[in-house]
């Protein structure tokens, strides 16, 4: 087995999480498996998530999911029709403050990466600082504001937006991987170089306990827990290629999430995590304003 995780200190912070439902894709499953039929589709749920540090009571969203109002994604928004996706968006600052948390209240927000159905409206959270992973901003530098003839689509605001450069010396291994930064310096959350599917991918390890519990947020580490099992290999579709836009790096990352989800009372989460929702969604355990148990 790779390095353990930290253990936990003597009255160590932790997380409580939440997730959000955060919109939904019909869209070809062979962008995402190697086992799909010809045209197979498939119905791919997309997850935010809220945490709370259990001491600050600060709130820290990870990804944004899908406007709204899909039909106003510029380029994103050609290419996915295109692709043969349909797009079904939320208001994720309405289900917050349905569940008691106002926009106003959100301090930091995470972007996993900066594809359409991660990024939502940034400019709804008139508060939050944005932390998106350095490797994303050479792109969007280029190929915004409209990104034509991609899947990304971003709109934050410049001014309250740091870009985390994984290669510097605050940022250090943490279990099966080789590059994290512990955000609060408390051991409660850790952001995590994930690279392989886009430029400036970052996933999210939390613990949610004080004696051991951890979560992590994988993002699009992997789109499907049968890359996960082995049950299927990365896709390559015949027309529209791979959803990664490095697939040996990826694999490399889906290697260390196979590790880490050995490890004992750590939780893993996808951004279309099927079984969570699956699982859970009918009745809302798991869902903000409740939240996902910890290990």
């Amino acid at each position: 087995m790779s390095a353990s995780l930290p253990p936990p200190a003597a009255q160590q912070a932790f997380c409580e999480v939440s997730a959000i439902d955060s919109g939904t894709i019909h869209m070809l499953l062979g962008q995402l498996v190697d086992t799909a039929a010809p045209d197979e589709m498939t119905n791919l749920p997309c997850l935010a998530f809220v945490l709370r540090h259990s001491r600050t009571r600060e709130t820290f969203l990870f990804d944004l999911g899908i406007r709204p109002d899909p039909e106003n994604l510029r380029g994103a928004g050609a290419t996915t029709a295109k692709m043969r996706m349909v797009l079904t968006g939320r208001d994720i600052p309405a289900a917050l403050e349905r569940g008691g948390l106002s926009r106003t209240e959100v301090k930091h927000i995470a972007i996993s990466h900066i594809h359409f159905d991660h990024t939502g409206v940034p400019t709804a959270f008139p508060n939050a600082t944005f932390l998106l992973g350095a490797g994303s901003k050479p792109v969007i530098e280029a190929k915004g504001p409209d990104f034509e003839g991609t899947i990304y689509a971003i709109d934050v605001p410049l001014e309250r937006t740091k870009f985390l450069d994984s290669s510097t010396p605050d940022w250090s291994p943490i279990g099966p991987f080789p590059r994290a930064l512990d955000f609060y310096g408390d051991g409660s959350l850790y952001i995590v170089d994930a690279p392989g599917h886009v430029p400036g991918h970052i996933n999210i390890l939390a613990r949610t306990s004080t004696d051991g519990g951890w979560v992590y947020l994988a993002a699009d580490s992997a789109h499907d827990w049968r890359l996960l099992t082995g049950e299927a290999g990365i896709g390559h579709h015949p027309e529209w290629g791979c959803i990664h836009e490095d697939p040996g790096k990826a694999q490399q990352n889906i290697e260390r999430l196979k590790a880490l989800a050995e490890y004992p009372r750590v939780r893993v989460l996808l951004a279309h995590d099927k079984p969570f929702v699956n699982a859970n969604a009918k009745d809302g355990r798991g869902y903000w304003p409740d939240k996902i148990e910890s290990l």
